[in-house]
């Protein structure tokens, strides 16, 4: 039990450095909006209003959340750009330009967060403004789902060199020579070698014995 209050302390502690809590909220913009934007489809076959303004409100939270993120991104970003400078070169550059991306394109998500608003007040099934109100909000939140995906794949080649879509450190694989076999002399080679090898001994000349001639 201890050691549970203790994680909980740390991760408190964690959640003020702008570094980490950025990285916390950037999930919200994407599973946050597609949990929301699934439970409003599926309470809207099962004909619940309740739970399609608390799917509604989960959209909306998940949308605001946007700008504290950015308030920590931009707290965060001088300290990550010197890291990724002094590691990787010009992904520092990368990640100033993704920031600048994502405060162009926050408009998306404060419209979200607007749209499901006025629907929550209006009522998504009320009348046909609370219709359309919820309709926009399906196709805000998909829109935002694809941004917010699409930023974070850009964000991870630029955190993870390990990513196939990244220059690879090493230009050339560097493979192992294949183990050659020792050669083996087989008995019948080693017989025809020398069944075809020179002779090396000499005749010898035979004289008759005592000068006698045949």
């Amino acid at each position: 039990m201890k050691e549970f209050f203790d994680h909980l302390d740390r991760i408190a502690a964690a959640l003020q450095d702008p570094e980490y809590l950025f990285l916390v909220l950037e999930p919200l913009q994407i599973w946050g909006v597609a949990f929301g934007l699934l439970g409003l489809i599926i309470t809207w076959f099962l004909n619940n209003e309740k739970l399609q303004v608390a799917a509604l409100i989960v959209v909306l939270v998940s949308a605001l959340s946007v700008w504290p993120y950015l308030e920590a991104r931009q707290t965060a970003q001088p300290r990550i750009e010197k890291i990724l400078a002094a590691n990787y070169g010009t992904r520092a550059k990368q990640f100033t330009n993704h920031t600048t991306d994502r405060l162009e394109h926050r408009w998306i998500f404060l419209a979200l967060a607007g749209i499901a608003g006025a629907a929550i007040l209006v009522g998504p099934r009320r009348n046909r403004l609370g219709m359309g109100l919820a309709l926009g909000c399906v196709a805000f939140s998909l829109h935002g789902i694809q941004y917010s995906l699409w930023m974070h794949y850009q964000d991870s080649l630029a955190y993870h060199p390990n990513l196939k879509q990244n220059e690879a450190p090493v230009k050339e694989k560097i493979r192992a020579e294949p183990v050659q076999a020792p050669k083996t002399e087989t008995r019948a080679a080693t017989i025809a070698t020398q069944s075809t090898a020179p002779a090396t001994a000499t005749l010898r000349e035979v004289r008759p014995i005592g000068g006698i001639t045949p």
